[in-house]
Order: C-alpha cells, then sequence, then structure tokens
C-alpha cells in the first residue's frame, strides 16, 4: 500500500504544474517534444541534395540503418526524423533530422541536436552517406 501511494504521490508532483508554468511537460520528459530540436535548426547544419523529399527521406533512413543508429520518431508527412545512437554520445541524445522541398528534384536536409558534438558526427554519418548515395 504504502508503494502505491509512493507513485501516485510521485505522478502527482510531476504532472501538477502549480502557480507557475513549466517548460516541461510530459511529452518532453518522454522525450517526444520536437519544440527543442526544431528550436536548435538556426544552430544546426543543412545542405541541398538532387533527390525528392520522399526519396530523401528514405535514403535517409537507409543511412540511418547501415550506420545501426536507432530512429525514434519519423514522419514523411511532417517531415522529420529523430535519430539516436552516435557513437560516445549519451544513448538519448537525439539528432533532429528535417526536411524541405526546394522543388520537385530537390531537397534542403537541415540537422540539429542539443549537442554540438552530436551534430557534427551526425553531419559526417548523414550528409556523408546521403553524398555517396546521390552519386
Amino acid at each position: 500500500m504504502r508503494n502505491i501511494f509512493t507513485l501516485v504521490l510521485a505522478l502527482s508532483l510531476i504532472t501538477i504544474a502549480g502557480c507557475s508554468s513549466s517548460k516541461y511537460n510530459l511529452a518532453s520528459l518522454a522525450g517526444t517534444n520536437m519544440r527543442d530540436l526544431e528550436s536548435a535548426k538556426d544552430q544546426g547544419a543543412a545542405r541541398t541534395f538532387d533527390m525528392s523529399q520522399n526519396n530523401a527521406f528514405e535514403e535517409t533512413l537507409t543511412v540511418l540503418n547501415n550506420n545501426k543508429l536507432t530512429v525514434f520518431q519519423a514522419d514523411p508527412t511532417k517531415g522529420y526524423i529523430v535519430a539516436m545512437g552516435i557513437n560516445e554520445q549519451v544513448n538519448t541524445t537525439r539528432i533532429g533530422i528535417f526536411f524541405e522541398s526546394v522543388s520537385t528534384t530537390k531537397t534542403k536536409i537541415t540537422l540539429s541536436s542539443l549537442s554540438s558534438l552530436a551534430l557534427a558526427k551526425a553531419k559526417k554519418i548523414i550528409f556523408g552517406g546521403l553524398s555517396s548515395s546521390n552519386r
């Protein structure tokens, strides 16, 4: 009974914001909030590839899979992938990969992360992999 009470109390403290608002919610605690990665796009790395957005999305998934990176979230309609598993990084360090159609045959891909080291490694892996498949 005491364990159940402790669990209910802990969950209540996490979900109740009280009088002050918090920038964290259950989505951010669960790692499903995309706002931080979207905000970091300005400090990210971008490159345009000669392929359609659908093709770029699929090729990126292949590059991630070939490099044994975990696809945490992916939405081809909204044009993003969230990946994790960059070597020598905390397993939960996320990389945001955003796709923007420039034309029917060109797609701008922007990478973002809250870790500059993870971003640099992701840039080599993803952009390098897409460049070799784009030849």
